[in-house]
C-alpha cells in the first residue's frame, strides 16, 4: 500500500493548526488502540494456549493485519507522530518492509489454520470470517505486485504514469486491509474469544477495530480521491 501520505500543507491560520492538533490527537488515539487491541488479544491467547496451532493463527492474523499493516499505512501520512522525523523515502521503505512481514505473518496465519482444518476434516472459507480473510489474502498478493510498479514508478513514467499505479496500488491496498480488520471483527465471535473474555471486552476489542479501520484509512482516502480528481481533470 504504497504511497498513501498526503502533501504537509502549511499551516497558516488558528483553524488550520487546531485541525492539525485533532489529527495528531487522533493518530495518538489510534495507535493507543492497535497496541491496547494487540495485547489483549496476546492474553486471551496465552490463556488458550501457546501450544495449540489455532492460538498462532490468531497472533499472527491479528500481528499482521491490525499492527503491521495498520502501522505500515499510518507511516506514510504527514500526521503519523512517530514518523515525524523520517524522509518520504525512509517512509516509503518502512512501509514496504511492514507490509512485507505483515504479509508473511498473515499468510503463515492462514495457513496454519488451512493446516489445521485439514487435520480435522473440516470445510475451508465457509464462514464470513474466513471468506473475507480469503478476499483479504487475494487483495494482499495483488498489492504487493502491483506495489512494485508503485515502487518503481518513476522508472515507468513513459509506460504507465505513474499516479494510475499508485491509485490503483491504494485501491488494492484498501480493499486488503479493510477485508482483513473486517475478518478480524468477525474473528473476536469465535470460541476462543467468548470462552476467555467478558462480552464487554469482546464489544470492546470489536469497536478497536472499526476505529482503527476508520483513523488509519482517513488519510490514504483523502489521497485517493486527490488523485481521481487529478486524473478527471487532465482527462478533460
Amino acid at each position: 500500500m504504497e504511497n498513501l501520505a498526503i502533501e504537509s500543507k502549511p499551516a497558516t491560520t488558528p483553524k488550520s493548526i487546531n485541525l492539525e492538533t485533532l489529527k495528531r490527537l487522533l493518530n495518538i488515539l489510534n495507535h493507543v488502540l492497535i497496541g491496547l487491541t494487540f495485547l489483549y488479544t496476546m492474553w486471551i491467547c496465552r490463556k488458550n494456549g501457546l501450544e495449540k496451532i489455532f492460538t498462532w493463527h490468531v497472533i499472527l492474523c491479528v500481528f499482521g493485519f491490525n499492527v503491521l499493516m495498520a502501522e505500515s499505512i499510518l507511516l506514510l501520512s504527514s500526521d503519523n507522530t512517530w514518523s515525524q522525523l523520517l524522509t518520504q523515502p525512509q517512509r516509503r521503505t518502512g512501509h514496504w518492509l511492514l507490509q512485507v512481514v505483515g504479509s508473511a505473518c498473515v499468510i503463515v496465519g492462514i495457513a496454519l489454520e488451512f493446516y489445521w482444518r485439514g487435520v480435522l476434516n473440516k470445510s475451508h472459507f465457509s464462514q464470513t470470517h474466513s471468506i473475507l480473510g480469503l478476499i483479504a489474502l487475494i487483495a494482499m498478493i495483488l498489492s504487493i505486485s502491483n506495489g512494485l510498479g508503485a515502487l518503481y514508478a518513476i522508472e515507468l513514467r513513459q509506460r504507465v504514469k505513474p499516479v494510475y499505479l499508485k491509485t490503483v496500488h491504494t485501491i488494492i491496498g484498501l480493499v486488503c486491509f479493510v477485508t482483513g480488520m473486517v475478518s478480524l471483527w468477525y474473528g473476536f465471535k469465535k470460541r476462543i474469544f467468548q470462552v476467555n473474555a467478558t462480552p464487554e471486552l469482546v464489544i470492546a476489542l470489536q469497536a478497536s477495530v472499526i476505529l482503527i479501520i476508520i483513523l488509519s484509512i482517513a488519510g490514504a482516502v483523502e489521497t485517493v480521491i486527490i488523485r481521481m480528481i487529478s486524473v478527471i481533470r487532465n482527462i478533460r
